[in-house]
């Protein structure tokens, strides 16, 4: 009898262990559910009013078309209203709002960054619907990643989750933001592997989470958005294997093109914080003369406004003169970098894949002309997408899930592959650093923490040397809070 009460005590004892931990899951899981469907309709939201109020601001002036000098007054001062009070909200009450917030995300998923939802959340959301309908060159993809990560910390916080389960909800509202913008939710999964592979802590339970987060944004915002893939494309063919070669030498290409341009954003950004300093006045005036810019330019010159993904389609079907296509490629260039450099709200996760596309379209059609191909130059504008993006974020997979969902064309899986993988380590042998990486160590340098700085170093050394992120004992949140410069 001894011995049954006994092996009854120890079954007992293994139930209660598991019931305890599925108990633990079974929260964490449902807290991961909520932060997708928040996600999935606040991002919802935050793609259809900026689109809504852009068409009416259009649609507005074009009625002032006959009348040049009106047209030109109300489109630049609308826009510049627009820019002006976006920048006025982020620099005076919420610095980390500005940009796109990807970086932000990255620093607190190893407690380098803080997390202040309370005042992240309507800044970004209202900062970045005022400038992203100004006409500016700004996407909203990466605002809607920090927003889902802020949701996520939201829930987290309300639901008095474990420090393991705030950093595995922050990262499933970002892959929920990413999965929200985009319809796609395979890459939006397979960017918190890859893109925060160095931060985001890998456990059973963190990847159900952001598996079960992103299933629950995705069919939030089909519920408003429709199931329709972001772009409707005709179906290419695969090209011949020997044309393989030049998806290889393109992808070189812009691999190089990825680390000039994450260059550039380094040097203007040092430039505007040169210029503008911590003067909240100069940040708006700035704020106001790029939105009202802009907004005069997406009234006569459409295709050197706004975040580019809705002429992606025309570059790629159409067929485009050569010297049209770089005038386009070297305006946007410079657009991406006065707008998104200044600290406004919105990212380059879209812009960029328009560069890609132009540098594609443009790579495709001297080929076509030359006789080099005679295949559509439109699937090398398609792969240029994924081509630039991997350079730039030194995310290749991300980059080629991403392509292919946006599309919902696999036939060219095999040359996107190719090109990526050649623009990858192209701009790895050309020391380039990701852009996202990159704008938070100078973050991390401008806040004047030494301690962050050094731990965000020593983090980075040790993934190189193992693929590990910092052991738990060093991920503690640091006692005082990070000193901001509003730059």
């Amino acid at each position: 009898m001894v011995t049954i009460n006994s092996n009854f005590a120890g079954l007992r004892h293994v139930l209660r262990r598991l019931r305890n931990r599925d108990m633990i899951s079974l929260k964490l899981t449902l807290c991961a559910l909520v932060t997708g469907v928040v996600t999935g309709a606040v991002c919802s939201f935050f793609e259809t009013i900026p689109m809504a109020l852009s068409g009416y601001r259009l649609s507005s002036l074009e009625k002032l078309a006959g009348s040049p000098v009106p047209a030109f007054i109300a489109a630049f001062a609308v826009s510049a209203f627009l820019g002006g009070f976006a920048m006025y909200l982020t620099k005076r009450f919420a610095p980390e709002a500005g940009g796109s917030g990807i970086p932000e995300i990255e620093g607190a998923m190893t407690d380098l960054r803080p997390v202040r939802f309370w005042r992240v959340l309507p800044v970004k959301f209202f900062g970045g619907i005022f400038s992203l309908s100004s006409g500016m060159i700004l996407g909203r993809e990466g605002p809607s990643i920090q927003i889902g990560g802020n949701l996520g910390a939201m829930v987290s916080r309300i639901f008095r989750l474990t420090p393991e389960e705030f950093h595995a909800l922050l990262a499933a509202g970002a892959a929920s933001g990413l999965a929200s913008a985009f319809n796609a939710p395979l890459a939006g999964i397979i960017f918190v592997m890859e893109e925060l592979r160095s931060q985001f802590r890998y456990t059973v339970a963190s990847v159900q989470a952001v598996t079960f987060s992103v299933i629950a944004s995705t069919i939030t915002r089909d519920n408003f958005s429709g199931t329709f893939p972001v772009f409707e494309l005709p179906e290419y063919h695969m090209p011949d294997l020997r044309d393989l070669v030049f998806f290889g030498l393109f992808g070189m290409l812009m691999g190089g093109a990825g680390v000039l341009f994450n260059r550039s954003v380094g040097l203007m950004q040092d430039l505007y914080l040169k210029i503008n300093g911590s003067s909240l006045r100069r940040h708006i005036l700035t704020g106001v003369l790029l939105g009202g810019t802009f907004g005069v330019l997406s009234l006569w010159l459409p295709m050197l406004s706004g975040s580019g993904m809705q002429h992606i389609t025309g570059w790629i079907t159409g067929h485009f003169s050569i010297t049209l296509l770089i005038l386009i490629l070297l305006g946007r260039f410079l657009g991406i970098l006065l707008c998104f450099c200044s600290g406004i709200p919105g990212g380059i996760f879209a812009p960029s894949l328009s560069l890609g596309t132009l540098g594609g379209a443009l790579a495709g059609m001297v080929l076509l002309q030359t006789g080099c191909i005679n295949f559509n130059p439109g699937i090398m504008a398609i792969v240029g997408m994924g081509a630039f993006f991997a350079a730039s974020v030194r995310a290749p997979v991300t980059g080629i899930i991403l392509v292919c969902e946006m599309t919902n064309n696999f036939e060219f899986l095999l040359p996107m592959m190719v090109a990526v993988f050649a623009a990858t380590l192209t701009a790895g042998a050309l020391k380039g650093k990701p852009v996202y990486t990159q704008i938070l160590e100078r973050t991390l340098r401008l806040s004047g923490n030494r301690s962050m700085m050094r731990k965000f170093s020593r983090m980075r050394a040790l993934y190189r040397k193992n693929g590990s992120p910092l052991p738990a004992e060093e991920d503690a949140a640091p006692e005082v809070p990070l000193s901001e410069k509003r730059s």
